[in-house]
């Protein structure tokens, strides 16, 4: 019980670390494991999953698109679990029991998404990307709603804006 007290504290050290690092990029934490960041039509995120059977996390990222009527967050972006990557950097975003490795893990969390989810999100704020790569976050069934929403006033979506960002802990 104790081991999984301290486990528990050490989670929310990295959580709070990576939090305070990831400010400079514009992202605030907004629910305990989501970090995000706004922009006119879409969410971005960054999201910590902590292994129940292990001290480390799989870090996703995603786009949430705030005229986007699911009632989840869909985890549509990529990840890495610092176990198998098929990076060209070896993350390790396991922690134990000590400072030390809480540091690091926050800053390998960091890393990651300095190399590999601030491209992916600058990559798909590209609107011919967007619309036409086969891997795009954007749900093919949105595409009309996506040209609608930035063609005419935001008004007529506040519901599924509201919603978006209450998923997602955004504060109105």
């Amino acid at each position: 019980m104790k081991d999984k007290c301290l486990e528990k504290k050490n989670m929310s050290i990295v959580q709070s670390k990576f939090g305070d690092l990831l400010q400079a990029y514009g992202f605030s934490r907004t629910k305990p494991t989501f970090y995000t960041r706004l922009y006119d039509d879409r969410i971005e995120f960054i999201h910590l999953h902590k292994f129940r059977s292990d001290s480390s996390f799989r870090v996703y990222s995603g786009i949430r698109f705030l005229f986007d009527g699911l009632d989840f967050v869909a985890l549509n972006g990529i990840q890495a679990n610092g176990y198998k990557n098929e990076y060209p950097i070896h993350y390790n975003f396991r922690f134990h029991n000590d400072i030390e490795t809480t540091t690091r893990c926050a800053n390998q969390i960091l890393l990651f998404v300095e190399n590999e989810a601030l491209p992916w999100f600058t990559y798909w704020r590209n609107e011919d990307s967007l619309l036409n790569q086969q891997n795009s976050p954007l749900r093919v069934e949105l595409f009309s709603i996506y040209k609608l929403f930035q063609a005419e006033n935001q008004e007529s979506f506040l519901d599924l804006i509201s919603q978006s960002k209450k998923l997602l802990g955004i504060k109105e």
